[in-house]
């Protein structure tokens, strides 16, 4: 009788811990798990260890996997994001994708994928300008793209959903007071496989309905499986159902800012410098900055001279007030500051170009410079009138050895250095807000490293 009774009341301590904690107590009916480790190399050695492969570079940057300036460590600092126009025309929403894609980009193409978007947007009930953004973020538009992690416009990945597409349906759960429940989809307009993702329409109409169901599923998948703090359900389609960085989610709202934006203009004043008001250097804004001012450079050799916007390569850089152009040309090996034409700009190779690359300067009167620096090209000279938002070129990383395509903005207030998170506050984060983190690299466990010890003790006997 003794030990019926510590069975009973074993089993009343296990149900009450299960209902204390309902969410992370039972398991979910599904399991879109990604990746739990990466590898940063991709020599074959590096892959042999990590169980799981390889990342590319190309998927690090979509999985915001960078260095620095990932994302906010209090969600509570971001506004709320614009909400999106009652009604989107196909016509308007390509015009405002052609601003984001490559220029190489076919107009009938985006034609296409404007189309998609508003049609499947609306048969799902999801915000086609997230759509728009999603189809920017993970391919720039391409839908040939197919890589290691996903396949198509928005790189689907086939993995992640294969096991609960059947017959046409997909089915999921969605966790209600007593616990999860299965629900199901249907989606039978294209079939699921990985040729099939490379048709636009297949593509967008599958992304379409995984976000309704992240939508549906979120906020109680969080808490399901841990993930790390987070805005926006979009998180998931790139993550699967756990979450592990905002790195992803920031780019994806950040592209939809920008979409709007160039859909309807909007304009937004900082505080003033000598009567000057500024807008933003970048769309999309707020922004945010990766690294900020007085911060080491070269092994503490020099002290960086502005701050640094996390953002794309190729996105248009903008003047943030009205002036003309002091300097448009290439820092030189160090040595000197060469102005060249935008044509001339395009001959330098990088190898002989000095930290700040290809970079613009725009004098705003009263001894108040603005500077633009690693860009990919400029498209103005020397001596030219120039408007406020004007765009004077794109981001790129010229000049830059350890880090990715970032936009460096400077401002100088009669030769002295100023910090331009003073005069740009409605634009940016400044990086006393943000992560600070490094990607994962896979290391062989203790069990691993001995087996491999006692090999190479083998080969050598």
């Amino acid at each position: 009788m003794k030990p019926f009774a510590s069975l009973l009341s074993l089993v009343v301590l296990c149900a009450l811990i299960v209902s204390l904690q309902p969410i992370h107590a039972q398991q979910t009916p599904w399991n879109r798990r990604l990746r739990t480790e990466v590898v940063l190399s991709d020599r074959p050695a590096t892959k042999a260890a990590a169980r799981l492969g390889s990342l590319d570079a190309q998927e690090l940057r979509r999985l915001g996997l960078r260095p620095r300036g990932v994302g906010l460590l209090d969600l509570s600092h971001w506004p709320d994001e614009p909400p999106s126009p009652a009604t989107v025309l196909p016509d308007e929403l390509a015009a405002a994708m052609a601003e984001l894609c490559p220029a190489e980009t076919n107009s009938e193409d985006l034609a296409v994928y404007a189309r998609a978007i508003v049609r499947y947007s609306r048969d799902f009930g999801v915000d086609p300008w997230l759509m728009a953004a999603l189809v920017y973020t993970q391919s720039a538009c391409s839908a040939q793209l197919n890589s290691s992690y996903g396949t198509g416009l928005t790189l689907i990945n086939t993995g992640m959903h294969r096991e609960h597409v059947r017959n046409g349906v997909y089915r999921f759960g969605v966790y209600a007071r007593e616990g999860w429940h299965r629900k199901e989809l249907v989606v039978d307009a294209f079939r699921f496989n990985r040729r099939a993702l490379a048709d636009p329409n297949a593509n967008l109409y599958f992304a379409a309905a995984f976000l309704s169901v992240f939508s549906q599923q979120c906020p109680q998948i969080d808490q399901a499986f841990d993930s790390a703090p987070h805005r926006h359900f979009v998180s998931h389609f790139v993550w699967g159902d756990k979450v592990g960085d905002t790195g992803p989610e920031d780019r994806v709202l950040t592209a939809r800012r920008r979409l709007l934006k160039s859909h309807a203009e909007t304009s937004r004043r900082s505080r003033t410098l000598s009567g000057i008001s500024f807008v933003s250097p970048l769309d999309g804004f707020p922004r945010i900055a990766t690294s900020g001012l007085g911060e080491p450079r070269d092994n503490g050799r020099r002290l960086h001279r502005g701050i640094d916007f996390a953002s794309e390569t190729g996105e248009p850089v903008r003047a943030v007030a009205s002036g003309f152009v002091r300097f448009a040309g290439v820092d030189w090996e160090r040595r000197a500051h060469i102005a060249l034409e935008p044509w001339g700009a395009l001959l330098v190779h990088d190898r002989h170009m000095g930290p700040r690359g290809l970079f613009v300067e725009v004098d705003h009167g009263g001894g108040v410079v603005s500077l633009y620096a690693h860009l990919k090209s400029y498209d103005v000279h020397v001596g030219q009138e120039i408007e406020t938002g004007q765009q004077l070129g794109v981001v790129g990383q010229t000049g830059v050895r350890d880090s990715g395509a970032h936009l460096h903005f400077g401002l100088f207030k009669d030769g002295e250095v100023l910090d331009p998170l003073d005069h740009l506050a409605a634009y940016v984060f400044p990086p006393t807000l943000t992560r600070r983190g490094q990607a994962n690299l896979t290391r062989p466990t203790k069990m691993r490293r001995a087996t491999t010890r006692q090999r190479h003790r083998h080969h050598r006997h």
